[in-house]
């Protein structure tokens, strides 16, 4: 079992990473967030990794941290949720991100990732909800520094007003991220109304 790497950097791109240790290339598939966030090519790194062994393939998935690979775990644990679809997810969603989500029952966020779909994503709420805990024991955002973690950032609101009033958002025309940015600046409110009116004010006055 191949469960950590640590070497020369020589190659990323999009889909990945290649680490040389001991004169030997190990090729692994990373997130986007992991590619980000590990240093330039020639420079040494720490990869954690997930062995997936099938009958016509090994296939080596690499982590800039230990919470991503947690994460990583947890998705692929739920039915019908590959490791190409897990990747997808925390390459727009950090491991605190994810595990907020999951927490706050947020389907719409899972149903953003491209790939995922409406359904793919209530399952995986379904399937991990009340679970994060366990999944999820540490979930510190990656910071730019391999293997170094920086605080998570404060959670947003949690479930009930905030979602629906960033669900009617969008059906407004805001995008997903718009949406969020505006309720950002919205403060605690008590109820769906005061949430958008809040949001909407933020909007005009930008």
């Amino acid at each position: 079992m191949i469960h950590r790497l640590r070497g020369q950097l020589i190659e990323k791109d999009n889909e990945g990473v290649v680490v040389e240790c001991a004169g030997v290339g190990y090729r692994a598939l990373t997130s986007l967030t992991t590619v980000q966030a590990l240093p330039p090519t020639g420079e040494e790194c720490v990869v954690h990794t997930r062995l997936i062994v099938r009958e016509d393939a090994q296939l080596l998935f690499g982590f800039a941290s230990r919470d991503e690979r947690a994460v990583f775990d947890a998705i692929t644990s739920v039915s019908r949720v590959g490791p190409k679809l897990a990747l997808a997810v925390l390459s727009s969603m950090s491991p605190g991100q994810v595990a907020e989500a999951v927490a706050r029952g947020d389907v719409l966020k899972f149903a953003s990732v491209s790939g995922l779909g409406k359904k793919t994503a209530e399952r995986l709420v379904l399937e991990l909800k009340g679970k994060e805990a366990a999944f999820f024991e540490v979930v510190p955002e990656l910071s730019s520094k391999n293997g170094s973690s920086a605080p998570v950032a404060p959670a947003s609101p949690g479930g009930g007003p905030y979602l629906e009033a960033r669900e009617a958002l969008t059906g407004l025309g805001y995008s997903l991220e718009e949406a969020e940015a505006a309720l950002s600046g919205a403060g605690e409110q008590d109820s769906v109304e005061a949430y958008i009116k809040a949001a909407l004010r933020g909007v005009r006055r930008r």
